[in-house]
């Protein structure tokens, strides 16, 4: 596996695997109107526009036959001074649990470093433990809760906060 910076022509394997995940991952925790009215071209134009603006960025992860098997997106965090979001971070379900979310949380993490920021966020749907226990295994912490907005869906969520990116360096 390799992890690169994504390119257009990645758009519409990054939509499949965003829609797919959300809908797996949010049943019980978003409402199924929501979940329901995702559509794969919905998802594409989303990150088409995500990716053509500035600060904002996504890094894929390809297999050994070309095919990307996750990704994860980032841009600046606004409620917080030298933070980078860890925007969205999703991992093709026939791998999930293989190490391809942690390359892509290191990769991250060093990039975010390596552009001079001094923190690292993520927020995630409460409810959503599996991701939490991720996070936290690998150093987060609570930061803050908050009421989210998914286009008119609110969903009660938390931000988690890497203090030290310093653990994202040169590490494989």
């Amino acid at each position: 596996m390799r992890i690169r910076p994504i390119i257009d022509n990645d758009v519409e394997a990054i939509a499949k695997i965003y829609t797919d995940n959300w809908k797996a991952t949010y049943q019980g925790l978003l409402s199924d109107s929501f979940l329901e009215s995702m559509t794969y071209e919905h998802s594409k134009e989303k990150w088409l526009s995500y990716i053509h603006t500035d600060q904002q960025g996504v890094f894929v992860a390809v297999d050994e036959n070309g095919m990307i098997i996750g990704f994860a997106a980032y841009k600046p965090y606004d409620d917080l001074k030298d933070c980078l979001i860890l925007d969205s971070l999703h991992i093709l379900q026939s791998v999930q649990g293989g190490g391809v979310g942690k390359k892509l949380i290191f990769t991250i993490g060093e990039y975010a470093y390596n552009k001079g920021y001094k923190k690292m966020s993520i927020c995630i749907v409460k409810g959503n433990d599996r991701a939490e226990g991720i996070y936290t295994h690998l150093g987060a912490r609570h930061f803050k809760d908050f009421i989210d907005d998914f286009e008119g869906t609110p969903s009660h969520s938390l931000v988690l906060l890497w203090d030290d990116l310093n653990r994202f360096i040169n590490l494989d």
